[in-house]
């Protein structure tokens, strides 16, 4: 065929012959890119015919086109026009147009019949958008509309778009593309680069339910995402509310625009996954053109298709500058004469960044312990109804409410931050002496009632705990998921009534014991006061630890077992557990482990990883495990610390009076009870924040399912009245898009470079920085002498290679005898205890559960060494002296 070329049959260079998008389609379907069968009507037929057609006169005229008036363009454009679709076609070229229909499209199928100026889609300007397209046409309108493209070259605006940008008309020419038609179920177009920026690394995909003629016309505006090239995270997205397709017409040519189903409308036209795989194909046809495309595709069924591909040619513009910032966080309610602290254990065990969802769940439990604290301290209600804060992700209490329930004494522990005398309390001595005779009573009361009401409500709970834990989650309706959801939380909050003071109460009481034991037995290293609180019986982190024990036994005992662990990844490991008898006997046993502490997880956000969702977190401790040359039984280290605690006990006793004797005892007994409550409420207070989390995950998956999120994750930028708020349709999508994408992108803030203690709004210190530089920098001799300065937690000191962990992902890269530098430790981290060496945090005081475990176990600890996780590295030898409170790093 003389004027037909299929797309197999052109490539780049054929611009000339049929023009930029047919050059495009052919290099593309050559490259084996995904493209609709076509073929191009070349740019000798339109030749052919303008001179069969005997239009040579009436384009002579446009020789000197800047000295035509805009009527004699208008009125020559017209004449041009109307002879083209009024001269028939040749009858060979009629023929060979529609055979190659027959043959390529199919005699019954459907066409889009596309303009393709020889000139256009070039770098240096582009005609897209000048001639006419045409959609779904079928055989018989075929030739018509051919003509009509040829036609469509000689527009008004077509003319005066070629006069502007300096365009000979006698040298442009036009072919036709015939490429069969796809019914899109979703289509769009994309940039590699993206054009508002001019961000290489990013891309834009945009795209509407039905044809593209939804985009292309302006009538519906498009899902927009931004994508980062190099690691494929969705930046940000902006779904739109698309209240119109493009959709075929059941007679006929052409589109037509349809309402789009309420229950579509606001859902995301594109899934994560035809994210990612649309990703994958504009990185291609990018990588193979070597420069930035502006793309059009469409998807039907789970097949993607280019329609169209051509340079970009707006990337030499300004880029717009878009703002991605933060402003402060919505989540506190600024008042300007509230103080906030994260002071008295609150930066210990919250020293990460909430997700969102997780600080909307977390913050009314805080708040319920802390009315509860301030009914029973001073008998009337909260000054200020907001108890806890989100201060940029972190939790802080509301000191104005705190300092007026506590005497001068109990508040030392603050005086050190810097202008202490601001916030100091402004009391008279008698208001002091009033206080303080109250606190004393109120805090008796407290210790002789709030373990017993603990335990009486703990059998109630765990019924209720063990009613939810049965339900099947998946099988929810959506509204039936956001109540149990509620449910568990309104548990939760009721647990918190009473675990949140009792950590005050444990504190104070520990506080008191090593003040006595300081005074009448000398104890300033506290290695006394340790063993007095260590081997307690019936403590819940112990008995996690012993079944994880029995885990690794196990997996020693078992040559098989041992090898496949250390030779494959987790996820391998758990899958090739079923090919043995041995791998199915440890299955079922790990099964039972999880069904009894998968509960687990770290620092009371439901974002992060529970047990029973990633086993990783158990194996990675059990690989550590047996790296050790020597396990010890733990039950047995358990014992023994037990026979030392009575042996301390007696000792004490023996030196003091009798007095001194009774008041020791009632001391120790209560700090006893309350050191021991304090270990085991985190094993229970996860148990409903795990119920949350099962739920939280099938609601993101179902959201994700139906379009309404684009990755599950993304349920954890909503607050849970905001979740609900979408569902019962109160919220718009649009806003709970909105919402997300600015969390995303808010800016992350350190916890160092925030204040402990501050009134308002806190102002951001650039001094931990600054510390991360300068903090330790190691003298020619460097040993001994460059001491780091902490709190001297348990005593002890050891010589070895630091092993920096930053979460439970990290946990299989500890090995027996590391050092573990960490932020901060939890009941959760407890079994890379038993094969450490010795422990430096870099929050924590001598209440950490960084302390207390490690004084359980006999190894050094040094907590509060600022920065800790940034000054050393892995591999680092250090000396860590937990009696002196010091870490002396070593070059």
């Amino acid at each position: 065929m003389m004027f037909i070329k299929e797309f197999g049959q052109i490539d780049i260079n054929s611009i000339q012959e049929v023009g930029g998008k047919g050059a495009s389609l052919g290099e593309m379907t050559r490259a084996g890119l995904p493209v609709p069968p076509g073929y191009c009507i070349t740019a000798g037929a339109y030749r052919q015919f303008v001179s069969r057609a005997g239009l040579a006169e009436l384009l002579a005229q446009f020789a000197e086109p800047s000295t035509m008036k805009n009527e004699d363009i208008a009125l020559l454009a017209q004449e041009i026009s109307q002879r083209i679709l009024e001269t028939p076609l040749p009858e060979e070229l009629e023929q060979e147009i529609v055979q190659a229909f027959t043959q390529i499209i199919g005699h019954g199928s459907l066409a889009a019949v596309r303009s393709s100026a020889t000139a256009e889609d070039l770098p240096e300007a582009s005609f897209a958008g000048q001639q006419e397209s045409y959609l779904n046409i079928p055989r018989s309108e075929l030739l018509n509309h051919i003509k009509q493209c040829w036609a469509s070259l000689w527009t008004e605006r077509a003319i005066h778009y070629r006069i502007n940008n300096g365009f000979d008309h006698r040298q442009v020419y036009l072919a036709v593309v015939v490429q069969q038609m796809v019914d899109s179920e979703v289509s769009g177009v994309a940039f590699s680069v993206n054009p508002m920026n001019a961000k290489e690394n990013e891309m834009v995909i945009e795209s509407v339910w039905g044809l593209g003629e939804g985009i292309v016309s302006g009538k519906v505006t498009p899902d927009h995402y931004v994508i980062n090239k190099q690691n494929d995270p969705l930046i940000r997205y902006v779904i739109a509310d698309k209240e119109k397709m493009a959709v075929r017409p059941l007679h006929g040519s052409g589109t037509l625009f349809a309402e789009v189903a309420e229950a579509q409308r606001q859902r995301s036209s594109l899934s994560q996954k035809d994210i990612l795989e649309l990703t994958e194909l504009i990185k291609r046809i990018e990588e193979h053109y070597q420069l930035p495309q502006d793309i059009e595709w469409a998807k039907t069924g789970n097949r993607y298709y280019i329609l169209q591909a051509r340079p970009i040619t707006t990337l030499d513009k300004a880029p717009v500058q878009v703002d991605e910032s933060i402003g402060e966080s919505e989540f506190f309610n600024f008042d300007p004469e509230l103080e906030w602290t994260n002071l008295g254990g609150v930066k210990e065990r919250y020293n990460k960044p909430s997700s969102v969802l997780g600080w909307s769940i977390l913050e009314p439990c805080d708040t319920e312990g802390g009315l509860y604290a301030y009914r029973s301290i001073s008998k009337k209600e909260l000054p200020s109804p907001l108890f806890a804060a989100n201060i940029y992700g972190y939790l802080y209490l509301n000191f104005t409410s705190l300092k007026s329930l506590q005497s001068l004494k109990m508040l030392e522990p603050y005086a050190a931050v810097p202008d202490w005398q601001q916030f100091a309390p402004k009391r008279t001595w008698f208001q002091e002496l009033t206080l303080t005779i109250g606190s004393i009573k109120a805090g008796n009361k407290l210790i002789k009632s709030l373990a017993k009401d603990f335990y009486a409500m703990l059998p109630g709970y765990l019924d209720k705990i063990d009613k939810y834990k049965k339900t099947d989650v998946t099988g929810l309706t959506t509204p039936e998921l956001l109540d149990y959801i509620k449910n568990n939380l309104e548990l939760a909050k009721q647990f918190f009534q009473l675990q949140l003071p009792s950590l005050s109460v444990t504190e104070a009481l520990y506080n008191m014991l090593t003040g006595f034991m300081k005074k009448w037995l000398g104890d300033k290293d506290l290695t006394l006061s340790s063993k007095l609180v260590s081997g307690l019986p019936d403590n819940l982190t112990v008995r996690t630890n012993n079944k994880l024990w029995v885990l690794t036994e196990t997996v020693a005992s078992s040559p098989y077992l041992r090898e496949l662990l250390a030779q494959s990844t987790i996820p391998e490991f758990l899958n090739r557990l079923a090919d043995s008898a041995e791998g199915k006997a440890f299955q079922a046993q790990l099964t039972d482990f999880l069904g009894d502490y998968g509960h687990l997880n770290v620092n009371m956000d439901i974002a992060e990883d529970f047990w029973w969702e990633n086993p990783g977190i158990v194996l990675a401790m059990v690989k550590g495990s047996l790296t050790a040359d020597k396990r010890i039984n733990p039950e047995e280290r358990e014992q023994q610390k037990q026979q030392e605690r009575e042996e301390t006990e007696v000792l004490v006793r023996s030196k003091l009076n009798f007095v001194q004797r009774e008041i020791f005892a009632k001391l120790l007994k209560s700090t006893q009870s309350y050191m021991l409550l304090r270990d085991n409420r985190h094993f229970y207070v996860t148990m409903p924040f795990s119920l949350i989390k099962k739920a939280v995950v099938t609601l993101g998956e179902r959201l994700t399912a139906q379009g309404y999120l684009l990755d599950p994750r993304d349920i954890y930028y909503l607050t849970l009245a905001e979740i609900e708020g979408l569902l019962s349709h109160q919220l718009a999508w649009s806003q709970g898009y909105e919402k997300i994408n600015r969390r995303k992108s808010a800016p992350r803030v350190a916890l160092d470079d925030l204040p402990s203690l501050f009134k308002g709004w806190p102002k951001l210190s650039g001094d931990a920085a600054t510390a991360r530089k300068t903090a330790y920098v190691p003298s020619a001799n460097s040993g001994q002498e460059s001491a780091l300065q902490g709190v001297a937690g348990s005593p002890g000191q050891v010589r070895g290679q630091v092993k920096i962990i930053c979460s439970p992902a990290d946990f299989s890269r500890f090995q027996a005898g590391d050092i573990l530098v960490a932020e901060n430790t939890d009941p959760a981290w407890t079994p890379l205890f038993s094969i450490a060496s010795a422990v430096v945090t870099e929050h924590g005081g001598l209440l950490s559960h960084g302390a207390i475990v490690a004084r359980e176990y006999g190894i050094p600890a040094v907590l509060g060494v600022k920065n800790a996780t940034k000054i050393f590295r892995d591999g680092q030898t250090i000396t860590v002296d937990g009696k002196k409170g010091a870490v002396y790093p070593e070059s």
